[in-house]
């Protein structure tokens, strides 16, 4: 058993204060930090972020305690975000260089961090040169002789999701006209998509985040799982340690049922957002449901896929910042440490950690990141954001307040890197406390109890060591008094 990080309760009430920070090495690297590059860190004084600015901020990262970034689209793109690629092997020039990325991999490399990229799939740019040849093909008759004509679904009448071409011709654009969807079928696309993914796993990816996995196919799910099993086996045999997460954003019966492809992960939406379970659980002063909720759906992934690793975040790109709904800094300290502690991997939004606001359009929800009250160090932010609330805290002075949200997300990251192997990888089993308000798992080595109450509640529970992660704990016999919105690590 590996030596606790923290303060250790034996007979003694612990008061839940900041210990000194120790930088911990997992077993496991599973903490990952989602970063939209354009309004993350700018490196060079033009108001966008860019990959030298990730760079940057490697040590600020590992300080908090990630283990690896996913980076949101950095492909050339007409749009501010990005989603319509026109070069698969390429940067967009806004963000740097194909060097600057290399040396972000190496520097990440030199930190044992993991870098997953945005693979975009579903669809390509309008204006990527595969759909300039494939409406020049269609345009003039000569499909024959271009093979980008088989890349897209071409119509003769109009179908729901179509867009119109010209007067006899149609194509698939489900979510924008400028977005035209792949057919995935072709098997010539389909080499592309093998070139693709060799490109980015020599140049030193872990693996990919894919965008938009119950769309490949319209909402058809076997041929999704179908596209998806193909898929990664692809991987796999070109990087057997690959790291595969796909973005479901439907029912959790039918992101259960897409882990039949072997895909690593799918995004656990059930749990995230403000209608989501981890909200309702701290609303409702319902952990024991919450607890058997997660075992349950650990359960039903592990069916279908033995080596399923859920993937639980709070809020993303597409959701308002929960910020917003979690109105009080001990909530957002729960939820915090709710998510963070979770079985599989977890996903921090840039900013999440900091408090940062954020609704309304979806260029509202990446505005940037809220380095210092310099307007020098932070980004101008998506040109159409028209969100006005100012930010809660700058990083700057989350650093100087020992009871932010950002050392309590540091204090929790530290808390699951300690204990990876149990809380990332570990099997676990619901124990019910004989309270509705007390989250309870027990891992092989520990056992995980969380407080969702206003109120002071008590467990009964043999222990060896406590770590509290926060709040207070008070022993009374084998009785323990836990605090509200309390989380503690007890060691078996």
């Amino acid at each position: 058993m590996r030596k606790l990080f923290g303060v250790i309760l034996t007979l003694v009430i612990l008061t839940g204060c900041q210990a000194e920070h120790v930088s911990v090495k997992p077993e496991v690297n599973s903490v990952y930090y989602e970063i939209f590059v354009g309004s993350y860190k700018d490196s060079d004084g033009d108001g966008m972020g860019d990959l030298q600015g990730v760079t940057e901020s490697l040590d600020t990262l590992q300080e908090l305690g990630v283990t690896g970034i996913w980076l949101m689209p950095i492909s050339p793109s007409p749009t501010y975000h990005k989603y319509d690629v026109t070069d698969y092997k390429a940067i967009d020039k806004a963000y740097g260089t194909m060097e600057d990325f290399d040396n972000l991999v190496k520097e990440m490399k030199s930190r044992d961090m993991d870098l997953i990229i945005d693979l975009v799939l579903n669809h390509s740019s309008s204006k990527h040169p595969w759909f300039l040849k494939a409406v020049s093909g269609v345009t003039n008759n000569t499909c024959d002789e271009i093979a980008e004509c088989g890349y897209y679904n071409f119509s003769d009448s109009y179908e729901s999701g179509y867009t119109k071409l010209n007067d006899s011709t149609y194509y698939e654009s489900v979510f924008w006209e400028e977005m035209p969807d792949l057919n995935l079928d072709n098997e010539s696309l389909r080499h592309e998509i093998d070139d693709i993914v060799s490109f980015w796993l020599d140049k030193g990816v872990k693996g990919f985040r894919l965008d938009a996995t119950t769309h490949f196919y319209g909402e058809n799910l076997s041929l999704n799982v179908e596209f998806l099993d193909w898929l990664q086996t692809l991987v796999k045999s070109k990087k057997s340690d690959a790291y595969l997460v796909g973005e479901a954003w439907t029912v959790d019966s039918t992101i259960q049922e897409m882990y039949a492809s072997q895909l690593d992960s799918f995004f656990n939406f059930g749990l995230s957002q403000n209608s989501g379970k981890i909200v309702t659980a701290i609303n409702k002063s319902d952990g024991a449901r919450l607890a058997k909720q997660v075992y349950d759906y650990n359960q039903e992934i592990s069916n279908q896929n033995g080596q399923a690793i859920d993937a639980v975040f709070l809020s993303n790109h597409d959701n308002n910042r929960s910020a917003g709904y979690l109105t009080t800094l001990e909530k957002q300290k729960m939820a915090a440490s709710l998510y963070l502690l979770m079985p599989g991997n977890v996903f921090i939004y840039y900013g999440e950690e900091l408090g940062m606001k954020g609704s309304g359009i979806d260029e509202n929800k990446r505005l940037p990141m809220p380095w210092s009250k310099n307007p020098k160090d932070v980004t101008n932010g998506p040109s159409a954001a028209d969100y006005t609330a100012s930010q809660p805290l700058t990083y700057e002075e989350a650093k100087k307040d020992k009871d932010s949200l950002w050392y309590h997300y540091q204090k929790v990251i530290n808390i699951r890197n300690t204990y990876s192997k149990d809380l990332a990888r570990g099997k676990f089993n619901v124990i019910d406390m004989g309270n509705p308000a007390i989250y309870a798992l027990e891992y092989d080595n520990v056992i995980l109890v969380h407080n969702l109450s206003e109120e002071m509640n008590t467990i009964t529970q043999d222990y060896d060591k406590i770590n509290s992660v926060n709040g207070k704990v008070k022993k009374v016999g084998n009785t323990l008094e836990l605090s509200a919105y309390t989380t503690i690590i007890i060691e078996k």
